[in-house]
């Protein structure tokens, strides 16, 4: 197996190896442009630098190259995207992987985004202009929902289990997909039902009233257009504020009202426990009255 080099008449162009592993992986296509933006900037810094054999060591540099003008995840991404071209081109069986046991950025996990408080969850509801719209808030904050859960939900997804009624929770496709179920609060239920009847709702939960969409499911851009305007309305600090808050606001209030981490956990529906001690280790830090203490010494 031969080294790989960076000649301008090399037959083995780097740039056109990568146009081939970009073809070659089977990503989405956000990730593939991504990889691209990456595999390019990696090229760009192998030619300023006249590196024309790339070693483990040039990766490391072009790694804290990079950290002099993005942030940590975007640092990661672009060296995930140089590994996974070496990694295939040794697969490709082009040079050996130099990339192995190289290690990305150490990023500290919390959340860019806040929850909301109690008091602007009632502000929230305050602006809504109609049923719809507090339905939207409060099944997503009672629920814990996603955005491309909201928008599959289906009236025969509600049922009733002994006095519990239950709601099916599907991603963004509605076959073949592993399937949650979520209990809905019995006031929730009753605000349902009169919505399902103001509403004439037949099929999906909520449909779009456009007229270029009519009576066709909301889809998630338009859930995070309602959510986010209701959040300017009630005239919230919308630096720290996404549609994601009010899954982040599922999670916080669970948490504080004493419930076992995994119990919130499995509500959530994270994939990991690691998910939703995050959440824990911000509300601890945030309830902390540590600096207080130390305060009454200082001042």
């Amino acid at each position: 197996m031969k080294e790989l080099e960076v000649k301008e008449n090399n037959e083995l162009k780097l740039v056109e190896l990568m146009q081939r592993y970009l073809k070659f992986i089977d990503v989405s296509e956000n990730t593939t442009k991504a990889y691209n933006v990456g595999l390019i900037q990696f090229n760009e810094y192998l030619k300023a630098n006249g590196i024309k054999e790339p070693t483990r060591e040039n990766i490391i540099e072009f790694r804290e190259y990079l950290l002099e003008t993005h942030k940590p995840k975007t640092v990661n991404l672009y060296l995930i995207a140089v590994k996974n071209f070496y990694s295939w081109l040794e697969y490709e069986g082009i040079t050996k992987d130099i990339s192995k046991k190289i290690k990305g950025i150490k990023l500290e996990q919390r959340h860019l985004k806040r929850g909301l408080s109690q008091e602007e969850i009632k502000q929230v509801l305050g602006v809504c202009k109609d049923i719809r719209e507090e339905l939207l808030v409060k099944l997503m904050i009672t629920c814990g929902l996603r955005c491309n859960e909201v928008v599959n939900i289906e009236i025969q997804d509600f049922y009733k289990d002994g006095d519990a009624i239950m709601l099916k929770v599907l991603g963004k496709g509605r076959d073949g997909l592993k399937q949650d179920l979520v209990r809905i609060d019995n006031r929730l239920f009753e605000l349902i039902k009169k919505y399902c009847k103001e509403y004439n709702v037949t099929d999906y939960l909520f449909t779009s009233t456009s007229n270029h969409n009519t009576n066709g499911k909301l889809t998630t851009k338009t859930i995070r257009y309602i959510i986010t305007n209701l959040f300017k309305k009630a005239e919230l600090d919308m630096e720290m504020l996404s549609t994601h808050s009010t899954r982040h606001t599922s999670c916080e209030l669970a948490l504080e009202s004493g419930l076992d981490l995994r119990e919130v956990s499995e509500f959530m529906r994270h994939k990991a426990l690691q998910t939703t001690l995050i959440y824990a280790k911000e509300l601890e830090q945030r309830n902390s009255v540590v600096s207080t203490t130390i305060g009454n010494y200082v001042f």
